[in-house]
């Protein structure tokens, strides 16, 4: 008799597991059976051949989970902004809950996807994008005359999108 036994991050899976009986001295055969975002290890007598005793005719294959790559992405008005892209290497089925925040002046956080993030074996899903849209601020008109300095009794105010113009104002 003979078993081939397949370890995932030292864990035995028995419904992996071959058994089997072959002739005295011939090799026991085994073949491997890697899963998704594992890498093979190592391979416990992987030249055995089938001996009189049942402890000796045993093969094993262990696995552990592989580092995978993931990307950052930055987007401000949806475009995206390659020159702040951040890449990193993470266990898979590790879970990345942190990022860099890259706003810029006159922006404020919008929202994210794919946030926190699983690392998958496909690397193109692994892929986190974090969104800036620009900011409202508050402006005043004030009106200043001769006579008087400031009569802020005139004063206009309202709100725009960073980077607008402000071309009109009550004429008073």
């Amino acid at each position: 008799d003979f078993t081939v036994e397949y370890y995932y991050d030292n864990v035995i899976d028995i419904t992996a597991t071959v058994t089997g009986n072959g002739q005295l001295g011939n090799a026991i055969p085994h073949t491997p059976k890697p899963r998704d975002g594992y890498v093979l290890l190592t391979i416990v007598n992987e030249n055995g051949v089938i001996t009189d005793i049942p402890a000796n005719n045993v093969v094993k294959y262990y696995y552990v989970k592989d580092y995978f790559d993931y990307t950052v992405e930055y987007y401000y008005d949806n475009l995206l902004d390659g020159t702040k892209t951040d890449t990193g290497n993470a266990l898979f089925q590790s879970v990345i809950n942190s990022y860099t925040d890259k706003n810029i002046n006159g922006y404020k956080f919008d929202k994210t996807e794919n946030f926190p993030l699983t690392i998958s074996f496909n690397e193109s899903l692994n892929i986190i994008k974090v969104y800036y849209i620009k900011d409202t601020f508050n402006y005043k008109i004030q009106y200043h005359y001769e006579d008087i300095l400031f009569d802020d009794t005139k004063t206009e105010t309202g709100s725009a999108l960073f980077g607008s113009v402000i071309s009109t104002y009550p004429d008073k």
